[in-house]
């Protein structure tokens, strides 16, 4: 083999050892960035993750405030249960349109009527008139007492209706002042809150739940009170509002609602009134 043909085989082998160091350079090269650019999506997905339990968790501790028309106010849970023995109920289905509703009374008048949107009959309240059940009904220490309420107003708010129980059957005078009642519960469309006010037990209690009351401006507003013992709640809608000792059990109680409703700039409807035994 001449001296030629012998520099040409090692040319020929040098460059063939560079071209496949070189190749394995490239590919440690790529094995590196393939392994950079996982470790990176790993992260991403790991911290997406994280951020996604962070997130649940936040929104599961965030309830401990309601929505609604109570979205100041902490939650309380909603546990109402109504009685099995019926000791009232009126819906007016007997009654005529136009005339006062046979089973209740008041200082003034009252007037049955039809509404747009809402099923059935309601007794419509007037301004400065308080209602009470016509009949003698004993209602036991244990009960609970539901009722609707629907309010028609374009603007206006100026409703206080207030409703609650004292020791009188019949109704001689509108309850201006419901407060001074043994167990009174204000509705207040002027101020936007529920006041309770309670005399039954030593001293007085008192206690204002703040609401936007406009939600029950052209809208039901279902009422639900449960009374076991001395403790009282209360419902509105499907929030409870009121959780304490308001009640001396061995007292007689008569219902009653007292609308102040100024210059009569809404009407106000009564419905689906119903007292059980617990």
């Amino acid at each position: 083999m001449t001296k030629n043909m012998y520099k040409m085989l090692f040319v020929l082998s040098f460059f063939g050892l560079s071209f496949i160091g070189q190749a394995q350079i490239l590919n440690s090269i790529s094995r590196k960035l393939e392994d950079k650019a996982d470790k990176l999506i790993n992260t991403k997905r790991n911290k997406s993750t994280t951020e996604s339990v962070q997130t649940k968790k936040g929104k599961e501790n965030s309830t401990t405030i309601q929505s609604g028309p109570f979205q100041e106010n902490s939650v309380m849970s909603y546990d109402f249960v109504s009685g099995n023995q019926i000791i009232f109920e009126d819906d007016f289905s007997a009654n005529s349109v136009g005339n006062m509703a046979t089973k209740w009374t008041s200082n003034g008048m009252g007037r049955v009527e039809n509404v747009s949107g809402y099923p059935g009959k309601w007794l419509r309240l007037y301004d400065d008139n308080t209602y009470k059940i016509k009949e003698l009904v004993h209602i036991p220490e244990n009960f609970t007492l539901e009722f609707d309420v629907v309010v028609l107003s374009d603007t206006s708010k100026e409703i206080n209706l207030d409703f609650g129980f004292d020791y009188v059957k019949g109704v001689t005078q509108h309850y201006y002042i419901g407060s001074r009642n043994p167990i009174n519960i204000r509705a207040s469309y002027r101020f936007d809150n529920f006041e309770f006010t309670s005399k039954e037990l030593d001293g007085t209690k008192r206690s204002s739940v703040d609401a936007n009351m406009s939600y029950f401006i052209n809208n039901k507003m279902n009422v639900k009170i449960s009374v076991e013992q001395d403790r009282m709640k209360t419902y509105v809608n499907n929030y409870k509002i009121l959780d304490t000792e308001m009640v001396n059990p061995q007292t007689k109680k008569y219902f009653y609602l007292a609308l102040d409703n100024d210059k009569n700039p809404a009407q106000v409807y009564l419905g689906n009134f119903k007292i059980t035994q617990l």
